[in-house]
């Protein structure tokens, strides 16, 4: 598993699991990614059309990661009760709160290889009679 995945992160806080899909908030990343945009907007469609093609990217691109900054979910194990609960959130305030399993079974879980763009990764499943599922 990547260390530095900006789509996943997982804790531990005591006996209880978290593994959180929200992504961070940079400033920096944000400033990268639309001037690139701009300068290469810019250059394949002209100067008008590329920059007002490049205002449109860099709005939907802040929306985009701002909203899953705000709107994501958790899925909390608990090793002393055996509780799974998923949780989604916005804005650090429960927004709604699921349970998954009364009891905690670790051969429940299966992963399954996935390939995209190139890149290898693993699907994580957890099997009850709803299937809940991670990439990492």
């Amino acid at each position: 598993m990547n260390e530095h995945e900006d789509y996943f992160r997982i804790s531990k806080n005591g006996h209880v699991h978290t593994l959180s899909d929200r992504i961070p908030f940079k400033w920096k990343e944000l400033i990268v990614w639309t001037s690139a945009s701009f300068i290469v907007l810019i250059w394949l469609l002209g100067i008008g059309i590329g920059i007002f093609v490049a205002i449109l990217t860099l709005i939907g691109y802040t929306l985009y990661r701002f909203a899953s900054w705000i709107y994501y979910s958790e899925l909390k194990i608990d090793e002393k009760s055996g509780k799974i609960i998923r949780l989604k959130k916005v804005i650090d305030r429960t927004h709604k709160t699921e349970l998954i399993a009364e009891k905690f079974d670790p051969n429940r879980f299966e992963y399954s290889e996935l390939t995209r763009s190139g890149k290898t990764k693993f699907l994580m499943n957890y099997r009850i009679h709803k299937t809940m599922s991670y990439s990492f």
